[in-house]
């Protein structure tokens, strides 16, 4: 694949206790999977202590309890670990508008440098092939007959997304014409910023990968 030639990415997911930051939502799962060349090379997972309140609608959507929290690292050395493996990279998100206010919010928290990384969000890159119609990374993983993994967890989640976006890449080389990472990152986050324009979302349960 000519665009991840020599080019590493890390993929990021977060599972949190609700929708937003601004909110008091604080992030329970972080995920990182290195891509390298168009392959899969490494991936890291982590809980965030220590135990908190966790809302039920939360809990229903990826299955973590304040019991699993108990003797995860703190949110310091959560911040510190992923802020060093993705140093410099390229960032890939599904739905980066959800998951990069929480990880500024935790960076921030810890007194650790914010990320200015490009961003390629797939969600963008999948509306801009597909319009807005059922863009979830579910329903993605599905018509791309993608491997299954633990969905609503952080590193199932991560993995689905580094897929997906080697399954989407080759598109937007051969119909869009693209030819950087940097051009890719662009259009995907355009995609998002029109699709957003046109149809504004409806006050939403907490359902993060419904997008």
């Amino acid at each position: 694949m000519s665009l991840l030639h020599g080019q590493r990415l890390a993929v990021l997911d977060v599972e949190t206790t609700g929708w937003s930051p601004a909110e008091g939502h604080t992030i329970l799962e972080v995920a990182r999977v290195t891509l390298e060349g168009g392959e899969i090379v490494d991936s890291w997972s982590s809980l965030v202590g220590p135990p908190r309140p966790i809302p039920a609608d939360a809990v229903r959507v990826h299955g973590i309890t304040e019991a699993m929290l108990a003797g995860a690292p703190g949110p310091p050395d959560v911040a510190r670990a992923l802020r060093a493996a993705c140093e410099g990279l390229p960032l890939v998100f599904h739905n980066a508008a959800f998951d990069l206010p929480f990880l500024g919010a935790l960076l921030g928290a810890c007194g650790v440098p914010p990320l200015f990384n490009p961003v390629i969000d797939t969600l963008g890159l999948a509306r801009g092939l597909f319009g807005t119609g059922s863009n979830s990374l579910g329903a993605l993983a599905a018509r791309f007959g993608l491997p299954p993994e633990q969905g609503h967890r952080a590193l199932g989640d991560a993995r689905t997304t580094a897929r997906l976006l080697l399954a989407l890449l080759p598109r937007w080389e051969a119909e869009r014409g693209v030819r950087s990472l940097a051009e890719i990152a662009a259009a995907s986050q355009d995609a998002v910023r029109f699709t957003t324009r046109r149809n504004p979302p409806a006050r939403r349960v907490f359902t993060p990968a419904a997008v």
